[in-house]
């Protein structure tokens, strides 16, 4: 089983750091059952989270985007 970091965020988010990766899965590269063998907390938001309440930035304007496509 590989070993994973549960790190939970202040905006309640949470995420899962692999901290070591077992054998089986750098031959294969599929996924086995996490193994959650630390617990984090952080007292800042997440990524996603902060880039939210920042905005967009000033040269936005400036970036051609296809419109179609969901992100």
């Amino acid at each position: 089983m590989c070993d994973y970091i549960q790190r939970e965020y202040a905006c309640r988010h949470m995420r899962w750091i692999a901290s070591r990766w077992c054998r089986e899965y750098t031959i294969t590269h599929k996924r086995c059952k996490p193994n959650v063998a630390h617990f984090e907390h952080k007292d800042i938001d997440c990524g996603e989270c902060k880039s939210r309440q920042r905005g967009a930035v000033p040269w936005e304007h400036m970036i051609r985007r296809d419109k179609s496509q969901v992100y």
